[in-house]
C-alpha cells in the first residue's frame, strides 16, 4: 500500500522516514519529494508497505503525531489517475469577457 506523508520536517531524510514506519512492518520503499532548484524537501513524501494491515496500523498510529516538531499528516496515497478523474476543466482566463460563448462589449464614457 502506498502512503502519503505530509508536513514532514525539511531536514528529514528518507532513511529517517523509513525508520519511523518500520516500527509497524516491512517498508519496501520511501520517496521524499525534493525541490529541484533548492535541493530541499518539499515537506511531503511517500512510503510503500507491502502488507496492507501493517500499512493501516501505521496510518492510524502516525497520523497527527509530531515528528521533528511538526504535526505530520499520514493517509493512503491516491493514484494520479484517480486525481485526474476528480479534476474539473479549468478556464484559461483569456475568455473572461465572454459569457455563454458570446462576447460582450462594455462601453465606458466619461466627460
Amino acid at each position: 500500500m502506498d502512503i502519503y506523508v505530509g508536513s514532514i520536517p525539511f531536514k528529514l531524510t528518507e532513511a529517517g522516514l523509513k525508520e519511523v514506519f518500520e516500527k509497524y512492518g516491512e517498508v519496501s520503499s520511501v520517496k521524499i519529494i525534493i525541490d529541484k532548484s533548492t535541493r530541499q524537501n518539499k515537506g511531503f513524501g511517500f512510503v510503500s508497505m507491502p502488507d496492507e494491515t501493517s500499512a493501516g496500523l501505521a496510518i492510524q498510529a502516525l497520523n497527527g503525531t509530531e515528528l521533528g516538531e511538526r504535526k505530520i499528516e499520514v493517509k493512503m496515497a491516491e493514484k494520479t489517475s484517480d486525481l485526474k478523474k476528480q479534476k474539473t476543466k479549468k478556464t484559461s482566463g483569456k475568455d473572461w469577457h465572454k459569457k455563454g460563448g458570446k462576447a460582450k462589449t462594455k462601453v465606458i464614457t466619461w466627460g
